[in-house]
């Protein structure tokens, strides 16, 4: 059998120790992190035309333009504050801070409210898809209160239906048990006898 140095087991209990305590975050703490998250992701998204007020341009456009990854941006379809424009349009605002939202009032329910079914969960982004659809094919023209509207509607559509699912699956999950190299050790020993015997 493989002698396992002292170091060597030091180091692996730490791993290990470490491991189950970020498991154990994950398994636990999985909805505040969200909420920092979406409240990063929002407020970041608002500071931006803070930052342009201030003069901090490089700051501010290189913000900007990461947030192109996740919206348009159109000018005509966002919010502005003190003349400059948001990093998120009215409809992603709407619906991150719906979603925000949601998982903050979440908190206070989380232990009784039931997951709606998918077909509610379609209903709720109907209105968002006539909104968007009938504007992307030239028909009307929406609004800010329509866009607005309509992501919030879906932002917390979707709360209701993805977060008391993973409470429920996240309520009695098992920690994830990493073995250590001394357990792994003790396994083969403990199994080596028994391959003896039976060849």
């Amino acid at each position: 059998m493989t002698t396992i140095t002292p170091w060597r087991r030091t180091v692996n209990r730490h791993v290990t120790t470490g491991a189950d305590a970020l498991a154990r975050l994950c398994v636990r703490g999985w909805l505040v992190a969200l909420n920092v998250f979406l409240g990063l992701l929002l407020g970041v998204a608002i500071l931006v035309p803070v930052l342009y007020a201030l003069g901090w341009d490089d700051i501010a456009s290189r913000i900007f333009q990461a947030y192109h990854l996740i919206c348009a941006q159109i000018p005509s379809h966002s919010y502005f504050l003190f003349g400059y424009q948001l990093a998120l349009c009215a409809r992603n605002l709407a619906i991150y801070g719906s979603l925000f939202l949601g998982t903050l009032l979440f908190r206070a329910v989380r232990g009784w409210l039931p997951a709606i079914g998918w077909r509610w969960w379609l209903v709720t982004m109907l209105p968002m898809a006539l909104d968007g659809g009938t504007q992307l094919f030239g028909w009307r023209e929406s609004n800010w209160e329509l866009r607005t509207l309509t992501g919030s509607i879906f932002g917390l559509g979707v709360c209701w239906f993805v977060l008391p699912m993973l409470e429920a699956a996240t309520r009695d999950a098992p920690i994830p048990a990493i073995r250590s190299w001394r357990h792994r050790s003790q396994a083969r020993a403990t199994a080596a006898p028994q391959l003896e015997a039976v060849s």
